[in-house]
């Protein structure tokens, strides 16, 4: 086990999730350098878990051996990790949430910043592009936080993602490797008219797209921005990037200059929703375990990545202290 430093805490690890982001360096190297903690020349990933506080360093006063805690931060991959004290970076477990619910917290957070920075108002369409446990978490997130909105269409290209966004509170869901999106989302929403444009020209009424899949080479057809530039409402729509983005890719950019569309990009979240993600599970407002598809010993790490890969797991959690 290694030394807590100053402002440290030394976790052991009891879950780790594979992030998307992970699986994208797997997959292709991206963002690798950002992505692992460098131990004696060894790479280790892994930046969402939970476990047990085993040891404090110098000057940490809110935190002690023995109590649960969510960390984020580079290393989770491992059977012990040091984390900074900070809210950003560790909090404690309510009562009443496992540990791989607890290694869910930060996607969470993740897509609890994304609702807040869509500003969703009530009656608005909702599109989500990509419901693995981050888009999922947008559902969640928009049916425990904010005024009920209208429509939420949940996009993916699996049948059993799309059933759990079902499940959690998609109205709709749309898989575009069999049905033509822009066509499918505008009969769904209905379609506003661009007056202004010449011809005059009909648009789905989608007042929020929020795109958790980004960009993935291997997948056919226009990517996710490209769509949400198209599916926007003619004016006072919103997109929220999030999904990461393993390459460049060509992309028609007139619809900004004739719908005027608000694009925001999100990273991370407030320290705030970090605790908040753990207290709506904590209150059954939302069910995260539901989302857990596949649990492995750390031992058993490239058959968890390649489970995660398989476009049909959600959420693949890593044991690295399993008996």
């Amino acid at each position: 086990m290694p030394k807590a430093g100053p402002g440290e805490v030394i976790i052991k690890v009891e879950a780790c999730g594979i992030c998307g982001s992970d699986l994208a360096m797997y997959r292709t190297n991206a963002h690798r350098a950002g992505l692992n903690r460098v131990v004696n020349g060894l790479e280790i990933p892994g930046h969402e878990f939970a476990g047990t506080i085993m040891a404090v360093g110098d000057g940490v006063t809110d935190f002690q051996v023995g109590q649960k805690a969510v960390g984020v931060g580079m290393g989770g991959m491992a059977q012990y990790v040091p984390v900074p004290v900070n809210p950003y970076q560790l909090v404690a477990m309510p009562d009443g949430v496992s540990f791989v619910e607890a290694a869910t917290t930060e996607p969470l957070a993740d897509a609890l910043q994304m609702v807040r920075l869509a500003e969703v108002q009530a009656g608005e369409n909702v599109v989500v592009f990509g419901v693995g446990i981050i888009g999922l978490g947008v559902i969640q997130a928009l049916k425990a936080r904010t005024a009920p909105a209208g429509r939420i269409i949940a996009i993916d290209v699996s049948d059993s993602r799309l059933a759990m966004a079902k499940e959690v509170g998609a109205t709709h869901t749309i898989n575009p490797a069999r049905e033509d999106v822009l066509k499918t989302v505008a009969a769904i929403c209905g379609t506003q008219t661009a007056h202004m444009l010449v011809p005059p020209t009909d648009f789905p009424d989608v007042a929020v797209v929020i795109d958790c899949a980004g960009y993935i080479k291997h997948m056919k057809g226009d990517p996710p921005l490209q769509l949400a530039l198209d599916m926007l409402r003619p004016a006072g729509g919103r997109i929220v990037c999030f999904g990461a983005y393993e390459g460049k890719f060509p992309i028609d950019f007139m619809p900004v200059i004739n719908k005027q569309p608000t694009i925001r990009g999100s990273m991370g979240y407030a320290a705030e929703e970090l605790a908040e993600a753990l207290q709506l599970m904590a209150s059954g407002k939302v069910d995260r375990r539901k989302l857990i598809s596949n649990e492995f010993p750390l031992e058993q790490v490239q058959q968890a990545f390649e489970t995660q890969a398989n476009g049909v797991a959600i959420k693949v959690m890593l044991k690295p202290n399993a008996d």
